[in-house]
C-alpha cells in the first residue's frame, strides 16, 4: 500500500511538469508565428534549391561554420543548398547572400539580420543575411532558422529565442519546427491560425504513445484558447501578445497592423473550418472588419464572398465596391473582379456603387 501511494505521489509530482512542458513547446512553436516588428506571419517558405554566396570580411575563416549551420536547416528541410561563392557569376546566381560585415557597420543592437528580398506565391527566391565579423559564431544558426523562413523569437528551447544561451547545435524542437514548417501538410501562403494547427500537431506526434490522448486534449484547449486570444486581440480589447512585448520593437502602428491582419485571419479560420467550426456569417464580419480598415487581401475576399452569397446575400454593388477598391492598388485580379461584377448590374447600380467607393488612402 505504502509503495502504491509513493507511486502516486510520483505520478502527481511529474504531471504538472510533463503538461508545462507540453504548453511550453505549444506557446514556442506559436510564437515563431509572430514577426517581432508586431504582425503575424503567414508561411513563407523556399521553393527551389538554395545557392548561397559568402562574402566580407574573415570569409574564409568563417565560411565552413556558415555553411555547416545552413546545412543543418537545409537538410531538415529537405532543401538542396550549393554553395556558389567561388564561381565567377557568384553574385548573379546566389539567391542567398551571406555578407561578413565590420562590427560598426550595423547598429548597436543589432549583431545580425536576415532580409527576405524576394517573394512569388510566398515562395522565397531571394534573401540576404548580414553578420558582423565577431558575431557569426552566436549569430549563424539563429539566423540560418530565420534564413528557411521562420520569423518568430520564441522564448522556448529553440535557437530562435534571444534567451537561449547554446548556439554550436539545433535543438529537438528546432528540428521538430523546421520539419513541420517544410512539410506536406505546411502550404505556402497558409495563415497563422492554420499554421499553428499543423505545428502543435508535430508537438503531439513527438509525445510518448501512451501520452498522446492526454496531448491531444491539451492541443484543443491550446488551440480553442489561442483563437479566443486572438479575436480579443483583433478587437482591440485583449492584451498584445507576449511575444511582441518582449521584442522591444514593436511599435504602436505595427501592432495596429497586427490587429488588422488577425482580424483577416480569424475570419479566414472561420471560413474554413480551422480550431473552429466552419462559420460564413462569423466570417465575413471578420474579414469585414480588415477590409473596413483598408487591408487588400480581406477587400478582394470580401468581394468574393459577396459576389458569390457565401455567408452573406449575394451582393452584386457590394461586390464591385470591394473589388474596386482593391482593383485601387493595381491589383489585376481585382481589375477584372470589377469588370465580371459590372457585366451583371444596370449602369444605374454601377453609378451608385461608385458613388460609395471611397478615396485611396
Amino acid at each position: 500500500m505504502k509503495r502504491l501511494l509513493a507511486l502516486f505521489v510520483l505520478f502527481a509530482a511529474v504531471l504538472p511538469v510533463r503538461a508545462d512542458a507540453l504548453q511550453d513547446r505549444f506557446d514556442t512553436v506559436w510564437e515563431s508565428l509572430w514577426y517581432q516588428g508586431g504582425s503575424p506571419t503567414q508561411v513563407v517558405r523556399w521553393g527551389e534549391e538554395i545557392r548561397v554566396r559568402i562574402h566580407g570580411r574573415n570569409q574564409s575563416t568563417h565560411r565552413g561554420r556558415i555553411m555547416d549551420a545552413l546545412g543543418k536547416v537545409t537538410t531538415l528541410a529537405g532543401v538542396r543548398l550549393v554553395d556558389v561563392s567561388d564561381a565567377p557569376d557568384a553574385e548573379k546566381r546566389a539567391n542567398l547572400d551571406v555578407q561578413i560585415v565590420n562590427d560598426l557597420d550595423l547598429p548597436d543592437n543589432q549583431a545580425c539580420f536576415v532580409r527576405v528580398r524576394e517573394i512569388e506565391r510566398s515562395l522565397i527566391t531571394k534573401a540576404e543575411l548580414k553578420m558582423r565579423d565577431h558575431a557569426v559564431y552566436q549569430c549563424v544558426l539563429h539566423e540560418a532558422m530565420h534564413a528557411i523562413g521562420i520569423s518568430g523569437h520564441p522564448t522556448g528551447d529553440t535557437v530562435l529565442s534571444y534567451f537561449y544561451q547554446r548556439v554550436d547545435a539545433l535543438t529537438e524542437l528546432d528540428e521538430l519546427l523546421v520539419r513541420a514548417w517544410y512539410s506536406p501538410q505546411m502550404r505556402p501562403g497558409m495563415s497563422p491560425l492554420a499554421a499553428v494547427v499543423v505545428l502543435t500537431n508535430a508537438v503531439v506526434r513527438a509525445v510518448p504513445a501512451g501520452e498522446q490522448q492526454r496531448a491531444r486534449v491539451a492541443q484543443r484547449r491550446f488551440l480553442a484558447e489561442t483563437l479566443r486570444k486572438m479575436e480579443a486581440f483583433g478587437s482591440n480589447q485583449g492584451e498584445v501578445p507576449a511575444v511582441l512585448k518582449r521584442s522591444g520593437t514593436a511599435s504602436s502602428e505595427m501592432i495596429a497592423q497586427g490587429r488588422t491582419l488577425m482580424q483577416f485571419y480569424v475570419g479566414v479560420t472561420y471560413a474554413d473550418g480551422v480550431i473552429a467550426d466552419k462559420d460564413m456569417v462569423k466570417a465575413v464580419d471578420w474579414i469585414g472588419y480588415a477590409a473596413r480598415a483598408g487591408l487588400l487581401q480581406a477587400q478582394l475576399v470580401l468581394g468574393y464572398l459577396y459576389e458569390r452569397g457565401e455567408g452573406v446575400e449575394a451582393n452584386a454593388s457590394e461586390a464591385y465596391v470591394w473589388y474596386s477598391m482593391a482593383a485601387a492598388q493595381d491589383v489585376p485580379y481585382a481589375v477584372e473582379s470589377v469588370k465580371r461584377v459590372a457585366a451583371v448590374m444596370t449602369p444605374e447600380e454601377v453609378e451608385i456603387a461608385r458613388a460609395r467607393i471611397p478615396p485611396p488612402r
